[in-house]
């Protein structure tokens, strides 16, 4: 008896280790009565958020033993957005470890049989025909572009073989599966792989869609929306917790202007953002993802956001909690195009204008003069043709040395003045010479390459305070096709 009752004593301290290594609590939503629910994995209860701010215990919470020596600690565990009623998933974050729970039977349970993977942090979930598939992240120093799903039968996930162009990761972006359609949306995706341009991010502006029948990923066009493209600007590298999707809107949060905050949405299916300005000050303490501390708590299920904050009072703390239907924020939202549109002279419809225009005027002019007058007029000319002397000997090096850099981020500060002959100056100086030499050289070649700023300053990967100057994407093939002439 005295073996038997040391066992039983090993396994209750074990136990109690194990619990005091994880997350104390996982919330969800539930959509049906837009009510917060917590499980209390120390007291095995469930628990449900009051009216009162204070957790009220509903019913006890049936763990088994493999489950509790399995949960992953320090790991974040959430919520997969479901209809259902009866049933929770979750998921571990980093780890593809699957977890449910039956609100019928009150058992929470680990579901797979999967190995801790590790290159898979802050993948998109979604449940595709009622199985649950997971699609990119990161992780192992690199970004991934796979589409996996949970089987079942073997409780292990698997993967998907498809063809066509995917995005070279699908991390930090925007991400959505439309089921009427049965295809993924995905765009503005960063890219990064550690041993590739020494490790920097890239983003991705190209927009992609994944057809599940036809297994081929295929791109469909560019972000060009200015007004879109600014918040990536304006704020860090990697915002992969800044958009939260509703099954009909990506939400993401904009510079707030004026005292009051405002929000962007994308309508998934459209790709047509619309601006919602908070003047009623409703969502000044509103967030899309948790921060300020381990017990603000953000959980959302669908179009239904719910905010939860502790807030002190003289006796005791209570949650405070703010509930809202993201959809319906943007019924009466500011349309401001759509994310693919082109700027106007960019367009194939302007460029197929002016040519039916230019070749009108020949038509006319031929009808009038007649063609041998017309042959007249222009005999003795040559073809036009663009040669060096179309910029400073000093810009050509310079484009040469941008070009030969494109692919590892351009060059920085001190060298372009060094191309430019300006090292022996001083620094404002530099600085005031240098800004004239680039914005001269982009208005020449905005008519070759028909972009405005070919030649562009952007913040450097590694320290932001540093400055980088590269050629524009857009015109690369250009200003390569110009050197050589």
């Amino acid at each position: 008896m005295g073996l038997l009752y040391r066992r039983c004593f090993l396994l209750f301290l074990l136990l109690t280790i194990v619990e005091q290594g994880r997350a104390d609590f996982y919330y969800f939503l539930q959509h049906s009565n837009k009510s917060a629910y917590r499980i209390n994995s120390l007291s095995r209860n469930l628990e449900k958020l009051q009216k009162e701010g204070s957790w009220g215990v509903i019913k006890a919470v049936k763990f088994d033993s493999l489950t509790l020596l399995g949960l992953p600690k320090n790991i974040i565990i959430s919520q997969i957005p479901s209809l259902d009623s009866s049933k929770v998933y979750f998921i571990a974050n980093c780890t593809n470890q699957f977890y449910l729970f039956d609100l019928k039977t009150m058992l929470f349970k680990r579901v797979d049989k999967t190995f801790y993977r590790g290159d898979n942090c802050h993948a998109y979930h979604f449940f595709r025909k009622g199985v649950l598939h997971s699609v990119g992240g990161y992780g192992f120093w690199r970004t991934n572009n796979h589409i996996i799903y949970f089987d079942e039968k073997s409780k292990e996930w698997e993967a998907y073989s498809s063809n066509g162009t995917p995005p070279f990761g699908i991390y930090g972006g925007f991400i959505a599966y439309l089921p009427e359609r049965d295809e993924l949306i995905s765009f503005m995706n960063y890219t990064h792989d550690v041993n590739i341009n020494n490790g920097a991010f890239f983003r991705d502006r190209s927009i992609y869609k994944y057809s599940f029948k036809k297994g081929i990923w295929t791109k469909t066009g560019m972000v060009y929306s200015k007004e879109f493209l600014e918040i990536f600007d304006k704020t860090a590298i990697l915002p992969h917790f800044t958009n939260y999707f509703t099954g009909k809107y990506f939400i993401i949060p904009a510079i707030p202007f004026s005292g009051f905050n405002q929000y962007y949405a994308i309508d998934a299916r459209t790709l047509e953002l619309f601006l919602f300005k908070d003047v009623m000050n409703r969502l000044s303490k509103f967030q899309i993802e948790p921060s300020g501390g381990p017990r603000n708590v953000v959980v959302g299920n669908h179009d239904l956001l719910m905010n939860i904050r502790p807030i002190q009072s003289e006796k005791d703390v209570f949650e405070d909690s703010q509930l809202e239907n993201m959809d319906g924020l943007f019924v009466n939202a500011k349309p401001l195009g759509f994310i693919q549109d082109e700027i106007w002279y960019k367009t194939n419809l302007f460029f197929g204008i002016l040519f039916t225009v230019f070749f009108s005027l020949i038509l006319a002019l031929l009808r009038k003069k007649g063609k041998l007058f017309f042959m007249g007029l222009f005999s003795g000319t040559s073809p036009v043709k663009y040669s060096n002397k179309f910029a400073s000997e000093a810009t050509i090096q310079l484009l040469k040395r941008l070009v030969e850099t494109y692919e590892s981020g351009g060059i920085d500060v001190s060298e372009t003045n060094s191309i430019l002959g300006l090292s022996s100056l001083g620094h404002d100086a530099q600085r005031y010479k240098r800004s004239a030499i680039v914005k001269e050289a982009n208005v020449k070649l905005a008519l070759l390459t028909n972009c405005l700023d070919t030649i562009q300053r952007l913040d450097s990967s590694v320290d932001r305070r540093q400055k980088r100057y590269v050629i524009n994407s857009i015109a690369i093939h250009s200003i390569k096709d110009y050197l050589k002439s």
